[in-house]
C-alpha cells in the first residue's frame, strides 16, 4: 500500500466564491458582460454558468424561487466586492448608467464604498479600504 507524502506548507483560505441563485441565467450573463463590463462567461447546459470581472469570478445557478426567496421587497442579500481604484470604477459605471442604490463615500470602518442593486435583488457594495491593511 502506497503511503501519501504531505507537504508541508501554510493553511491559507483563497478568495470566496457562492454560488448565486438567479432568475435567468441568460438575462443575468448578458446584464453582467452589457450592463457591468464583465466578460469570459460560460455556461452548462441552460441553468449554470459564470463570468468574470478582472480578478472577480461569479458563478450562477439559476432558480427563480429561491432568488425571490432572498431577494425582495423586504430585503436585498447584500455582497461586497472589494476593489482597487474605486474612483474609477465609481466613473465607469456611472457612464454605463448603472443605477446606484448608494454614492460613493467614506465609512467610519476604513472602507469608500458605493452600492447599486443587480437585476436579481442582490445589493452590491462595491469597496475599497482606505487604512492600513
Amino acid at each position: 500500500m502506497e503511503t501519501l507524502e504531505i507537504v508541508a506548507k501554510p493553511k491559507k483560505f483563497l478568495k470566496p466564491l457562492p454560488h448565486l441563485p438567479v432568475k435567468n441565467l441568460r438575462l443575468t450573463l448578458d446584464y453582467y458582460r452589457n450592463k457591468l463590463g464583465f466578460a469570459d462567461e460560460w455556461t452548462l447546459g441552460d441553468t449554470d454558468g459564470g463570468t468574470r470581472g478582472d480578478d472577480l469570478r461569479l458563478l450562477f445557478a439559476q432558480d427563480k424561487r429561491f432568488t425571490d426567496d432572498i431577494n425582495n421587497k423586504n430585503h436585498h442579500l447584500p455582497l461586497i466586492w472589494f476593489v482597487d481604484n474605486i474612483d474609477a470604477l465609481y466613473v465607469e459605471f456611472k457612464k454605463r448608467q448603472v443605477e446606484l442604490a448608494d454614492d460613493l463615500r467614506p465609512h467610519p470602518y476604513e472602507l469608500r464604498e458605493f452600492a447599486f442593486i443587480d437585476i436579481n435583488g442582490y445589493y452590491i457594495r462595491i469597496a475599497e479600504n482606505q487604512g492600513e491593511e
